[in-house]
């Protein structure tokens, strides 16, 4: 990469952070293998020329943070000790006096609400289209999920549109059975990272806003790589190539199935998505995809709307929409 004129930025996620919190103030080799960061360890140590970036601690509250970020700094100085702070580097602002449990979505700043506005507003419409309307056919509830990302948004992202195929999808415990071990295993994945139904409605708000930061971590990567972002060192400037860091191995599974691919010069505009022959022989799965890759193909050819101006407002309204529809049926 570096020959390239790109250095590799790895971000890391929450879950690796409380890992790190897990460590003791001199931790030793044994200690990091011990929760599971001796591959991060490793790979710091044989790899110059790496940028890390804690992203994970945008994940929490702010009374967090600063545990976060003491047990990161720690980390990087007994594992990583030639590492330093690059010039641009920036620091999350906290309050270390809240009280909050949890980030509240509508209190985020307005840049923060366009960026994770979309997989939050998905994640949401999920759980309000399960809840809402149980009469529905999965098929039907699949469709009603598209038209109405569509209709709220005038965006619709691929990445959320697999997974609420996997929402919407019901299978019998024998059904499950017979399913290949793969598509088990990526289905639990999802279920359990984004798709679980969730009681009530500070429940579900939480979930999506958890679920809505692991999509933005998965794709934002190769998002900031279509923007150009750049890093500035001693010796000049770099192009990034970024990566992502997790032990989550729920995390892992579903990207290895589904991810963005290059083309065309852009690292985002197609998706790629695991399709067994189990899956295309399920009618549910064949009518899903039918529907998607009408409505998507359509939405191309008619072309796409600049939203600099729609977004923010349109994301604000759908989460104050769903968020009543939802206390319609849950306690808050």
């Amino acid at each position: 990469m570096l020959r390239q004129g790109r250095i590799v930025q790895i971000g890391l996620d929450n879950c690796t952070l409380q890992r790190m919190e897990m460590l003791p103030v001199k931790p030793s080799r044994a200690a990091a293998e011990a929760v599971g960061l001796l591959p991060l360890v490793e790979f710091l140590q044989r790899s110059p020329g790496v940028a890390l970036t804690a992203m994970g601690t945008h994940e929490m509250p702010g009374n967090r943070v600063a545990r976060a970020k003491w047990a990161y700094e720690n980390f990087c100085s007994t594992f990583w000790p030639e590492h330093r702070d690059d010039v641009e580097a920036s620091h999350r602002e906290f309050d270390d006096e809240s009280t909050d449990r949890w980030v509240e979505f509508t209190e985020l700043s307005e840049g923060a609400r366009c960026v994770y506005g979309l997989p939050y507003v998905a994640l949401l419409q999920m759980q309000n289209i399960r809840r809402t309307y149980p009469s529905l056919s999965p098929e039907e509830r699949f469709e009603a999920y598209l038209h109405s990302m569509a209709g709220m948004l005038d965006l619709i992202s691929a990445f959320e549109l697999e997974i609420a195929k996997y929402a919407f999808w019901e299978i019998s415990h024998v059904g499950i059975d017979r399913l290949p071990d793969e598509v088990r295993l990526r289905r639990a994945a999802i279920k359990e990272n984004f798709t679980k139904l969730q009681p009530t409605v500070s429940k579900c708000k939480r979930a999506a806003f958890n679920g809505a930061m692991d999509l933005h971590w998965l794709s934002g990567a190769n998002l900031s790589e279509d923007f150009g972002a750049t890093i500035r060192t001693d010796v000049g400037v770099f192009s990034l190539d970024n990566w992502v860091g997790t032990n989550d191995l729920k995390l892992f599974r579903i990207c290895r199935d589904l991810h963005s691919t290059p083309y065309n010069g852009s690292s985002t505009m197609r998706f790629v998505r695991a399709r067994e022959a189990a899956m295309e022989a399920l009618p549910y799965w064949r009518n899903v995809d039918r529907m998607s890759k009408d409505v998507m193909l359509y939405r191309h050819v008619c072309g796409y709307r600049s939203l600099d101006k729609t977004l923010l407002p349109n994301v604000d309204a759908a989460v104050k929409h769903l968020e009543g529809e939802l206390r319609k049926v849950l306690v808050d």
